[in-house]
């Protein structure tokens, strides 16, 4: 071969690169145009995060009546919920994505419904649909464990945790996935999950909004073709979430673990890519984390498609840092304590937890002190740094039941101010639990829930300086009373 037809072969190669790259660049200004119009696609009827399986049956008879997808049962849950299974698309390259397989992980099923509102679409993002149709067969399962989701729990029916069944297959629902996996060999699948919102991205205050992992497939975490596709495939959501939500993209540890469906789908040669949806500041029902889910599947799927996640060096994972369970609700810090009768300050950890409300379609919260020390490593979703505070127990406030009724917020927020946390009815006995509406807590004692901090006490006191009330922890939510009143989503009668 000549000099001069290297040279032009060369130059000929050169020339279709820069092609395939700036095709590449179009595509991807294209998902970030979809993203900046997601309300179009966003499904409207999905208005929180307690989805139940028949609300899942409707959705998927409206995308079947689209024309685009079809649909099959491939199993029933130990209650007799179907498990479905949807297809669209008519590509080579097989992608199974499935979500909810733990009931109360419900993030992505809400995304899945929204990447089909924009699949089923006709605007001018079809250029990017035709890609995706045309060159990927998709198939999804959502709300793997539908009788999980109907009581917002993690495991099924028989309190088996399904993503812990791939080897022993005793649930129905764990059989369901495993058969459809061997049925159609896909070569890329999505395992879709919530996690804490109490991990941060390594030891840093960002909150690990999502976290990735490419599961091992054997104990010494080899990497083989199938795993280092998983991999790119992350790198590539990763490089475009981090526009999104810069330093709250994290990874999970990647022991091997054979129960797992991740690992041993990762054995059996298909590529899988554990998404975790955590939390986000100010988006309790992760309705925001919903849209970063919607946004990094279709970058992901785009780059299936086109094959572009190929470019993407190993090397760069290293750098995407680990979850770390180090993340409080709520950090006071430096805060003067009595106790016994010695003064010291320290800091407090406080932490939220859930009680499901009536047919387990909304969500109270219980605050809890849960760590009392040196907290150097610790961050909070919420901080208040206390140097120059004192903890002070709320006081009692003796009212007939007829005077509480007739508070208004304006006036328990004047009570706050002046110390109170706690309502005694003189006539009555008052009802005990969550209570919404309200700023001050119901009690039948003398005295408060609260009367000097301690682990696994309630989170409701005072924080004053020089004896004046400044922020008020209520229920492990924080009032600043020196600016306008706001609301707590509850609290509690003891």
């Amino acid at each position: 071969m000549s000099s001069k037809h290297i040279f032009f072969t060369g130059l000929l190669f050169i020339i279709v690169q820069i092609a395939v790259a700036q095709d590449s660049v179009k595509v991807k200004k294209e998902v970030d145009r979809v993203w900046d119009n997601y309300e179009l696609y966003h499904e409207a009827s999905i208005k929180n995060r307690f989805i139940k399986h028949s609300d899942v049956i409707q959705l998927i008879q409206k995308n079947i009546n689209s024309g685009l997808f079809s649909s099959e049962e491939i199993g029933r849950s130990i209650k007799g919920r179907s498990i479905n299974h949807l297809t669209y698309g008519r590509g080579r390259t097989k992608v199974l994505l499935w979500s909810q397989m733990h009931g109360d992980e419900s993030t992505a099923t809400m995304a899945l419904f929204d990447l089909f509102n924009f699949m089923s679409g006709n605007d001018e993002f079809d250029p990017l649909r035709r890609i995706i149709r045309d060159n990927l067969e998709l198939h999804f399962v959502p709300m793997l464990n539908p009788d999980g989701a109907q009581e917002w729990k993690r495991r099924n029916d028989l309190e088996i945790d399904i993503n812990r069944d791939a080897r022993l297959l005793v649930t129905p629902e764990g059989r369901a996935l495993m058969e459809i996996a061997k049925k159609i060999q896909p070569e890329i699948a999505f395992n879709l999950h919530d996690q804490s919102t109490l991990y941060a991205a390594g030891r840093t205050d960002k909150s690990a909004t999502i976290s990735f992992l490419a599961p091992a497939y054997n104990y010494p975490k080899d990497m083989n073709e199938s795993r280092k596709r998983a991999t790119q495939l992350i790198l590539t959501m990763n490089d475009a979430l981090q526009t999104k939500v810069p330093g709250n993209i994290a990874k999970y540890d990647d022991a091997f673990d054979p129960r797992c469906f991740g690992d041993t789908f990762q054995a059996m040669g298909f590529s899988t890519i554990l998404i975790e949806s955590g939390g986000f500041k100010g988006d309790p029902e992760k309705q925001y984390i919903r849209k970063l889910n919607f946004y990094a599947l279709l970058t992901a799927l785009e780059s299936i498609a086109k094959k572009s996640y190929a470019s993407q060096s190993l090397a760069k994972y290293d750098s995407i840092p680990e979850n770390s369970r180090s993340l409080y609700d709520l950090v006071v810090r430096n805060v003067s304590i009595n106790k016994e009768g010695i003064s010291f300050r320290t800091n407090l950890g406080i932490n939220l937890s859930q009680i499901k409300g009536p047919n387990y379609a909304s969500m109270s919260y219980n605050g809890r002190i849960e760590e009392l020390g040196d907290m150097e490593l610790n961050y909070g979703h919420n901080e208040i740094e206390a140097s120059q505070l004192s903890l002070v127990p709320g006081k009692v406030k003796l009212l007939l039941k007829s005077e509480w009724d007739k508070l208004t917020q304006e006036e328990e927020f004047q009570l706050v101010k002046e110390g109170y946390l706690y309502v005694k009815w003189t006539d009555t006995k008052s009802p005990t639990g969550p209570m919404s509406a309200r700023l001050l807590n119901l009690t039948n004692a003398e005295t408060g829930a609260i009367k000097a901090a301690g682990i696994g006490q309630q989170a409701q006191f005072i924080l004053a300086k020089e004896g004046k009330p400044e922020f008020a922890v209520i229920n492990g939510f924080v009032l600043d009373l020196n600016t306008e009143m706001k609301q707590v989503p509850n609290v509690f009668g003891y």
